[in-house]
């Protein structure tokens, strides 16, 4: 594993090794890796994961620190995956997907990140316990009302919430009907972890 592995990279046995071995850590409330050496948004996905749990900045770029992490703690048993996760592709195909204990629950639903001047962070995150609202207007944007209905804050002023898909937002996650209202239920009241992945 001598090159710094990132989305785009061709496939090959060093981003197999990865694979592995990030099946090999617990915990992970994503689906465990399918090994088939491509590095992927959901291979980027649990890179970030795994670095924001060892206290790396969670880039998804696999360098030599991400790379030493990797080799140490191996569990002899991996654990189930458990707990919710939502996944936002801002790189492939502008689309989030929900996970619970690992398993798919909502896929493909169209979304639309931050303009360039106003982007959305890459990052993991957590939606906000306190700040999940039916109906919300923005503090900033406030014409027309209730423009950010079905919010799910999760970094400052950052929220999924409904929008159109295919324009961009002031660096929330824009989603559409039926998406925006399917992710809300799904978050519910629970611990949500957010993973936006993106190039920058």
């Amino acid at each position: 594993m001598s090159r710094i592995i990132t989305f785009g990279v061709p496939p090959g046995p060093d981003i197999g090794a990865v694979q592995a071995l990030l099946n090999k850590h617990n915990p992970t409330r994503l689906p465990r890796s399918v090994e088939d050496k491509r590095y992927g948004v959901f291979s980027m996905a649990r890179v970030m994961e795994f670095q924001h749990r060892s206290g790396l900045e969670p880039d998804g770029a696999v360098g030599p620190l991400t790379k030493t992490k990797l080799a140490g703690g191996l569990a002899k048993t991996p654990a189930d995956p458990a707990g919710k996760c939502i996944v936002v592709d801002l790189i492939f195909r502008n689309r989030a997907h929900a996970f619970q204990d690992g398993r798919t629950m909502l896929r493909d639903i169209p979304c639309h990140g931050g303009s360039t001047e106003d982007p959305s962070t890459r990052g993991v995150f957590f939606v906000d316990k306190t700040r999940r609202f039916r109906h919300h207007t923005s503090s900033e944007f406030p014409e027309p009302p209730d423009n950010m209905q079905f919010s799910l804050f999760f970094n400052k002023g950052q929220a999924i919430h409904l929008g159109p898909a295919d324009e961009p937002s002031h660096g929330c996650i824009h989603v559409d009907m039926p998406g925006a209202q399917q992710l809300f239920h799904f978050a519910g009241s629970d611990d949500v972890m957010v993973i936006i992945v993106k190039r920058h």
